[in-house]
């Protein structure tokens, strides 16, 4: 298994991935595919130096994938911190630590950046999410809002 940055061919599988997440996630009726729409968001995400989606190839298949994004801070002397999101494995090959390695690479990036932390915010939903968090080496700090729009 090896994780790489993600290239624009990538989006299909990245798409497939995203949608067993969404479904997992919400009734909401939202879906993630290929449309115009996701491929100018792929474009944005390209072309932004402080974003990254990672993927975990095996075989030549994509089984995994995370988006990790820098933010530029002014707190802390100025030291930028990043978030994590959209970590998604595939079903057939979950608990094969692909999630860890997507993990530790997207936290070596965040501190080859110079960030003084990462942040992770599994969805509630997601029942193994908290000890997942606890086994990457990270901490429960707060408990947090957000309003969808």
């Amino acid at each position: 298994m090896i994780i790489r940055a993600a290239i624009r061919s990538d989006l299909g599988a990245i798409l497939r991935l995203l949608r067993d997440l969404n479904a997992s996630a919400s009734a909401s009726g939202a879906t993630v595919r290929m449309s115009s729409a996701a491929v100018r968001a792929w474009t944005r995400i390209e072309n932004d130096p402080d974003r990254a989606v990672l993927v975990a190839e095996s075989r030549g298949q994509i089984i995994g994938t995370l988006d990790l994004l820098v933010v530029a801070n002014l707190t802390h002397d100025a030291q930028s911190w990043a978030l994590i999101d959209n970590v998604v494995v595939d079903a057939a090959t979950r608990r094969r630590g692909v999630g860890r390695a997507l993990m530790d690479d997207a936290v070596e990036r965040a501190a080859r950046a110079g960030c003084y932390k990462v942040e992770f915010l599994p969805h509630e939903y997601d029942d193994g999410a908290s000890a997942f968090c606890r086994s990457v080496g990270f901490h429960d700090s707060a408990e947090g809002f957000h309003r969808y729009l």
